[in-house]
């Protein structure tokens, strides 16, 4: 019967057993979330570059085309400074309505680690019942 109590382990070493394994847990799930910020950014750099570039090539086509529009109404009796103002200011109004349009419709990428966060929470759930 003495035997018996000798190895099962007290309250103690129960208790310190189970802090270090919430500790190396913890270690484990922030590795977890470096990672998944890691992954979410490089996708998320990869796309800015792509976004940058396709911009770029736009603004330049773009400009060819507003180029285009003011040689056509020159050329079709109207003065060069009329032109230039009529094709400037239709672009202006365009533009101002396309940035509203699209601030109301941006959709951020989120760079939250969901998946890291909520295996967390179910960790610390865990650690307390073990130590209730």
């Amino acid at each position: 019967m003495f035997d018996t109590l000798q190895r099962r382990p007290g309250v103690v070493t129960l208790a310190t057993d189970a802090i270090s394994q919430a500790a190396d847990l913890i270690q484990i799930e922030m590795k977890l979330a470096r990672a998944e910020v890691t992954e979410k950014l490089v996708a998320f750099k990869s796309g800015l570059y792509l976004l940058i570039a396709g911009a770029v090539l736009s603004l330049a086509a773009l400009f060819l085309i507003l180029q285009a529009l003011v040689a056509l109404l020159v050329a079709n009796g109207v003065p060069p400074h009329w032109a230039v103002l009529i094709v400037a200011g239709a672009t202006a109004l365009t533009g101002i309505a396309l940035v509203v349009a699209g601030r109301d419709r941006l959709n951020l990428i989120e760079l939250t680690p969901e998946r890291t966060l909520n295996a967390l929470s179910r960790d610390g759930r865990l650690a307390k019942e073990k130590l209730t």
